[in-house]
């Protein structure tokens, strides 16, 4: 699935309490996630429903160019007022700015008269909570690994001045059955955009995931690490600490924040763990952060991933040390395949590699993190000028730092990207009115002036255009990465 269906929430209401203030931080790939103008049914196949809830229901759909399986969100305008209109587009923002391998990923949106459409990438092994159910409980290794990911994101969301606000197993999906490795937090229907020090007041989340002073209306993005520590407690038990016979009875249990390890199984269970959901479920103003979160002992010990590939370190490190981004309209086409065309399947391994990499699990790279990388599974001293090479030829959006799709693109093989397959994606997406040929028009459509200048692309429509006839064909369009990659290979 793609978005789980909401369960119990206290409030529905999806008004921003501050949509004014979206974190100025932008990621290169907003560019490429925009409203598509065309008929949603003319871009997807429909499938079978994955979920539903009270904004409307989530399905299974088919790029009919691609052939990729994805899931659709579909709102329905009728049951929504304006300030949840709002609320839907403002979770647009937010997705679109977010490059983590944590997060779900959205593709492109579509709005007609009666829906928004929010096309997000598909994760075939359920909700999290359906496996809890299923288990019971999870061993403290499973659990571990599963919390230090929502810990990594909730960091990365938290530095970006996001707070989800409804962080629970149902909105946790696992990438494959049982892949406890690579799961995906999903639905950002509650999710704000923050000032530090200006407490939140609305009453949002889900009955057994929120903290003390959400329920008092007077609360921070901390609320995210209390709901951390809730999924915790039940991954390893199966039960959740504050129970109770309504929501009522819940909250007030909530509200005293009095919980116990007195059931047999908590003796099975080490006291790192307990002493991390202790510093979780805890006042706000002593509440763990979730970056100090990653740092505890139980996290380090536990949540270990498994050790990447060597011959596949080997390859994706060579292939960003040797990145080149000379040509800038290629590197957005680069971007736009690895972004839109390329399969989840296919980068699996290397979504894997770059979270092992990721250290401190901030959801990007440093330079220090590259280096050790480096020195562990090559044996290599990369030099700190080499890394900063790497770092300024990869960095696409001038952060300092290599985030998840600058990562994936700078170590996906151009074999791969470049493919025969890949490209013919690429070129019959750009050919946006089906004539079986490119114009200048179309490329400035596709890729707008803040990622490439227009003059570029006309020197790439002149260089591409074989038969001087104005517009790019397929046959001319691959050519001219076949020459790119010639030239490449002379230089080197």
């Amino acid at each position: 699935m793609g978005c789980g269906a909401t369960r119990v929430k206290i409030n529905q209401n999806l008004a921003s309490e501050n949509p004014d203030s979206m974190n100025q931080s932008r990621c290169f790939n907003e560019s490429f996630i925009v409203e598509n103008p065309k008929k949603f049914t003319d871009v997807y196949k429909m499938g079978g429903p994955l979920g539903s809830g009270a904004y409307g229901e989530v399905r299974m759909v088919t790029h009919r160019l691609t052939n990729q399986e994805r899931a659709v969100k579909i709102y329905r305008k009728s049951l929504n007022c304006n300030s949840s209109y709002a609320k839907i587009k403002l979770e647009i923002e937010i997705l679109k700015q977010l490059s983590h391998p944590i997060i779900v990923k959205i593709f492109e949106y579509f709005e007609d008269e009666k829906k928004v459409y929010i096309v997000l990438e598909k994760c075939d092994g359920g909700e999290l909570f359906d496996e809890i159910f299923r288990r019971k409980f999870l061993s403290e290794n499973i659990a571990a690994l599963i919390a230090k990911q929502l810990f990594s994101v909730v960091a990365y969301l938290h530095d970006k001045q996001i707070a989800h606000r409804d962080i629970k197993p149902e909105n946790i999906l696992l990438e494959g059955e049982a892949d406890f490795v690579n799961i995906k937090l999903i639905d950002f229907g509650a999710a704000i955009s923050y000032l530090p020090k200006i407490k939140m007041s609305e009453l949002i989340g889900s009955t057994f995931y929120i903290s003390p002073e959400v329920v008092n209306c007077n609360y921070t993005e901390k609320c995210d690490e209390w709901s951390c520590g809730v999924i915790i407690f039940i991954l390893l038990c199966g039960s959740p600490p504050f129970p109770g016979r309504n929501d009522d009875d819940i909250v007030s249990k909530i509200k005293k924040g009095v919980f116990t390890f007195d059931k047999p199984i908590w003796q099975q269970v080490s006291s790192e763990a307990k002493d991390l959901i202790n510093q979780l479920l805890c006042p706000e103003k002593h509440r763990l952060t979730a970056k100090q979160a990653l740092q505890h002992p139980w996290i380090q010990q536990q949540g270990t991933y498994p050790n990447p590939k060597t011959t596949l370190f080997i390859s994706a490190l060579e292939n960003l040390k040797t990145f080149q981004s000379a040509n800038k309209l290629k590197e957005a086409i680069s971007m736009f395949i690895t972004l839109q065309v390329i399969n989840i399947h296919d980068v699996k391994e290397l979504k894997e590699l770059f979270k092992a990499i990721d250290k401190n699990g901030d959801g990007r790279l440093s330079r220090e993190e590259i280096k050790e990388g480096i020195l562990k599974l090559q044996g290599i001293d990369a030099s700190d000028e080499h890394l900063k090479n790497i770092i300024n030829e990869v960095d696409t959006d001038g952060d300092g730092f290599i985030n998840y799709e600058e990562f994936i693109k700078a170590t996906l093989s151009e074999n791969v990207i470049y493919s025969k397959e890949n490209l013919k994606k690429a070129f019959d997406m750009f050919d946006l009115d089906g004539s079986g040929k490119i114009s200048l028009h179309e490329m400035v459509s596709v890729f707008k002036e803040n990622v490439v200048d227009k003059n570029t692309m006309v020197e790439f429509m002149k260089e591409a255009d074989r038969n001087s006839d104005g517009e790019i064909d397929f046959d001319e369009f691959s050519g001219f990465f076949t020459r790119l990659s010639i030239r490449r290979k002379s230089l080197t």
